[in-house]
C-alpha cells in the first residue's frame, strides 16, 4: 500500500510523558518547560488528563502539549477538543489515524515489529514510537530496525534515560518518549521539581549531542 500523508508532523526531541495516578501539577509543567523539553504528553490514564492539556495549552508555553494513551476515535476527538496538538497511541488504530487526519493532528503510533513499524508509517503516521523498545534491545534494536526502514521516523519508547536518549538521536532518531526518568508519582509528591528541572536540562542535553553526532558535529 502506498504512504497515507494526511497529517503535520509530529513533535521532535525529548517528548516527556506525563503518567501520574493523580492530576498533574504545573510545577510540572514548568520545570520541563525550563529545561528546554520541547513536547510534553499528558496520558488519558491521568486524571484530570484533558483538563491540564487545555490549560497548559493556553498557557502560552513554549512546548507542543499533546495526549498519550489514545485508543479510541471518541479518545481521539476528547483529546483534540482539549487542544492537544499530537496525540500518541499505545498500538497503531487507522480509525484514531482517520479521525485525527480529519483534524490535522498528527499521530505517534505504537509499534514494535518492522512489520507493524512499516505499516503504522504507511497508514499515515506521523512518526513510530517504537514501544516497549528496552524490552527487545534498546539501541540495538533500533540500529537494527533502521537499516531496512531509513525513511520511517522512529520514537524510542520505554525505558530511556541520558544514555539512552544520546544513542537513539546519534542513530537518527526523530525523538523519544520519556517516562519514569523524568516524571513519576514520587516526583509529583514529593514536589521535587528542582531535580526534575535538573535531570530534564541533562536529558535534553544529551539528546543535543547526540544529534550531532549523528549529524557529524560532534567535537
Amino acid at each position: 500500500m502506498s504512504r497515507r500523508d494526511h497529517t503535520a508532523p509530529g513533535p521532535a526531541g525529548v517528548v516527556a510523558i506525563v503518567r501520574l495516578n493523580t492530576a498533574p501539577p504545573d510545577e510540572i509543567r514548568t520545570a520541563l518547560v525550563d529545561a528546554g523539553v520541547p513536547a510534553l504528553e499528558v496520558t488519558l490514564t491521568t486524571p484530570g488528563a484533558e483538563a491540564a492539556i487545555a490549560r497548559w495549552r493556553e498557557s502560552g508555553v513554549a512546548a507542543q502539549v499533546g495526549a498519550g494513551t489514545v485508543r479510541t476515535p471518541e479518545e481521539a476527538r476528547r483529546a483534540i477538543r482539549a487542544g492537544a496538538r499530537f496525540l500518541v497511541t499505545p498500538t497503531t488504530s487507522p480509525a484514531v489515524l482517520d479521525t485525527a487526519g480529519e483534524a490535522g493532528v498528527p499521530v505517534l503510533c505504537g509499534a514494535l515489529t518492522p512489520t507493524e513499524i512499516d505499516a503504522a508509517w504507511r497508514l499515515g503516521a506521523a512518526a513510530v514510537k517504537v514501544f516497549p523498545v528496552d524490552a527487545v534491545g534498546g539501541a540495538a534494536y533500533v540500529r537494527a530496525v533502521r537499516a531496512p526502514l531509513p525513511d520511517v521516523p522512529l520514537v524510542p519508547t520505554g525505558g530511556v534515560d541520558t544514555a539512552a536518549a544520546r544513542a537513539y538521536a546519534a542513530l537518527g532518531c526523530r525523538a523519544v518518549g520519556v517516562g519514569g526518568f523524568l516524571v513519576s508519582d514520587g516526583v509529583a509528591a514529593a514536589e521535587d521539581f528542582d531535580g526534575l528541572r535538573t535531570r530534564a536540562a541533562e536529558l535534553t542535553a544529551a539528546w543535543h549531542a547526540g544529534t550531532r553526532e549523528h549529524s557529524g558535529d560532534a567535537p
